[in-house]
């Protein structure tokens, strides 16, 4: 019988609550941040001030088998449910589920909405495909039976999104298309560039307002601080190849901005040990391929985010790099970029739970 706790700081059952993952995946498919999950439980994160949170794990015969974490703001009539790790065994996934459906009512929530790892700016959506592949640096990472575990539990997916996959491309291939929108631009008074090392936490800052004002409608969307911004985001100064970090002014002001990183696969996630040290500066040098992660433009330059792709695909193009254009909302433009390119794609989902019309198991 499925034994559920709450998980507080210093309790056998947080160790329980971090120690899960690995029991679910093999090590090159794990993709947790013990750190993050243990800030959010004690709130000590950047983010804390901002919610409330509430840790589950599930027990049969005193062994851990489930867990997740339920997240709550002052204004907001949605729960959030991340951190979701499970066995395959749908009578204890619902359940669990059920009991999370309870306490969120019990708070006032009328739905879940999930996976949310607290935040949109922490990581969300469910994978949906190619969940035997190796994940990429910042891909929702999760076993193939976790979608039905949540459909069969009464979630229903609300909105979708997709990750494609870029070959590397040999240097007689050219793209004409966004040649052109580049040369445009250009032509049109806008410089695109790459920021230095040292100008990045002021560049950053611009992206960060850039982000802010664009993402505003973007589903489970939340702004935060520029101060929660720089906290969350330091690491990556780390592991970002400036080079592919490309930025659009004009006159003087940021008109838009792309992000791409060399894929570190489950690197980042693991103990910087010497040797994993050395693969992530290795990885950083030599990649073999890049993630398009974050693409904004101010909505005044249509055919921008075209133009800032072009020196990207020519810097991976002589690198004999393959790229991702990762986790594109589908209802939006960008997944047809360089769409005879493409190859394979991963798909992705953001689920729902009502609570309003939702029969609790007796």
């Amino acid at each position: 019988m499925l034994k559920i706790k709450p998980v507080k700081p210093n309790t056998a059952e947080l160790a329980d609550f971090l120690a899960l993952p690995k029991q679910i995946y093999q090590p090159d498919h794990l993709m947790q941040s013990e750190e993050e999950e243990l800030a959010l439980i004690e709130g000590n994160h950047p983010l804390s001030s901002d919610l409330e949170t509430y840790a589950f794990i599930g027990y049969v015969d005193s062994r851990p088998c489930i867990r997740g974490l339920l997240t709550f703001y002052p204004d907001d009539e949605a729960a959030y449910l991340g951190f979701f790790e499970s066995i395959n065994d749908q009578q204890i996934a619902s359940a669990f589920i059920d009991h999370l459906a309870g306490f969120a009512r019990s708070l006032g929530a009328i739905k879940i909405i999930g996976p949310v790892q607290a935040s949109f700016w922490l990581g969300y959506r469910m994978q949906l495909t190619g969940t035997e592949d190796l994940p990429f640096t910042g891909e929702p990472h999760n076993p193939d039976y976790y979608p039905k575990l949540w459909q069969v539990a009464g979630f229903e997916i609300k909105e979708r999104y997709l990750s494609n996959f870029y070959p590397k491309v040999s240097n007689q291939t050219h793209q004409d298309k966004l040649a052109h929108r580049f040369e445009s631009f250009e032509e049109a008074g806008f410089t695109i560039c790459s920021p230095k090392k040292k100008e990045w936490e002021e560049t950053s800052l611009q992206v960060f307002e850039l982000l802010n004002r664009l993402y505003q409608d973007f589903p489970i969307y939340r702004s935060i601080s520029s101060q929660q911004f720089s906290q969350i985001f330091q690491k990556y100064q780390y592991i970002l190849d400036f080079s592919m970090v490309k930025l659009a002014y004009k006159e003087g002001k940021l008109a838009g901005f792309l992000i791409a990183m060399p894929d570190y696969g489950s690197l980042v996630y693991k103990k910087l040990t010497p040797l994993n040290l050395a693969k992530i500066f290795w990885t950083k040098r030599f990649p073999k391929r890049y993630t398009i992660m974050y693409l904004g433009v101010d909505e005044q330059f249509l055919g921008l985010g075209s133009a800032l792709a072009y020196p990207i695909f020519k810097e991976a193009q002589k690198r004999q790099a393959s790229a991702i254009g990762a986790l594109i909302h589908q209802k939006t433009v960008t997944r047809h970029y360089a769409a005879e390119l493409q190859g394979d794609k991963h798909e992705y989902g953001l689920f729902e739970l009502d609570l309003i019309d939702y029969n609790r198991l007796e």
